[in-house]
């Protein structure tokens, strides 16, 4: 399926802040045309469209016009009902890629499309989509993880490389034990440096000197891992063999059971790391059980 003047036409339904960025994007880079955009409301669709600065705000799927992509930015629970939607309306045209920005979700979430005889795909990209204006200034050199049908991903690897994207594959089935993966690591960061700092405050230090003397050690950790193996960028009770001071913490920490449960999990997942004689090793593995 081709375009007019061979421009990429694309629509999207669900355009919220990460629909917004990427389509922003797309028109920064001149990458394509942007026709037809629905949300659940035509004011936020034309707030939308006032972002982007391009594309038609619209009431119902049912006024999109033909395009070859289709965005579909929707929160997760809505993807697949709005891909039935399309297919069930006959609105989808032959060899149109359908595709969907979710990190938990494969693009088998789109199969409905096939009975349109489209394609279909699944880009997510690893960036924190809070503020768009920021993701649009800073998308250079975002990791995007791709998956889908080979004619429909190499379309799109394209597409987000030039945006400035780094696109990756990755295994369908596999899809929501990558997105725990990406959980951890961004979402239960910002978690752990929250109960950090809460567990600091009994110390009486302010907190703004809390957040950032956290922020030091989160950042010079994250230097480590990435100039050293795990094993060598390793510091602290456990590393050394230090039964008795983290047993000391575990017993700081009895009043304050969530925080307590993080240690004693993080401290279970660093036992990994290490390898201690045996006794040592028990001693630990007994410790950081605390039956009490």
């Amino acid at each position: 399926m081709s375009s007019k003047n061979n421009v990429i036409t694309i629509n999207c339904i669900g355009c919220g802040r990460v629909g917004k960025s990427i389509l922003k994007l797309i028109v920064n880079n001149q990458l394509g045309e942007i026709k037809g955009i629905v949300n659940q409301s035509i004011e936020s669709a034309e707030q939308a469209t006032q972002f982007i600065g391009q594309g038609t705000a619209l009431k119902h799927v049912e006024d999109l016009l033909p395009s070859k992509i289709y965005f579909i930015a929707a929160h997760d629970g809505a993807i697949e009902k709005i891909c039935r939607e399309l297919s069930r309306k006959n609105l989808l045209p032959s060899e149109a890629i359908i595709v969907h920005f979710s990190g938990s979700l494969s693009s088998d979430a789109l199969l409905s499309a096939r009975d349109s005889k489209c394609l279909i795909a699944s880009v997510h990209p690893i960036k924190s989509f809070a503020h768009p204006e920021a993701v649009v200034n800073n998308f250079l050199d975002t990791y995007c993880a791709i998956e889908g049908d080979e004619q429909a991903t190499l379309i799109l690897k394209r597409l987000f490389e030039n945006m400035g994207g780094i696109v990756f594959n990755i295994k369908k089935k596999y899809k929501a034990h990558y997105h725990a993966a990406m959980v951890m690591a961004n979402n239960y960061l910002t978690t752990l440096h929250y109960h950090t700092v809460k567990n600091l405050e009994k110390t009486g230090i302010e907190i703004n000197i809390s957040k950032k003397l956290v922020s030091m050690l989160m950042s010079d950790s994250l230097k480590n891992i990435n100039t050293l193996n795990y094993e060598a960028a390793l510091t602290g009770p456990i590393q050394r063999g230090d039964t008795g001071t983290v047993a000391r913490h575990i017993e700081a920490l009895q009043h304050d059971l969530i925080t307590k449960a993080i240690y004693l999990a993080l401290g279970k997942g660093t036992l990994s790391l290490i390898d201690h004689a045996s006794p040592i090793m028990e001693e630990f593995q007994r410790i950081l059980e605390d039956k009490r």
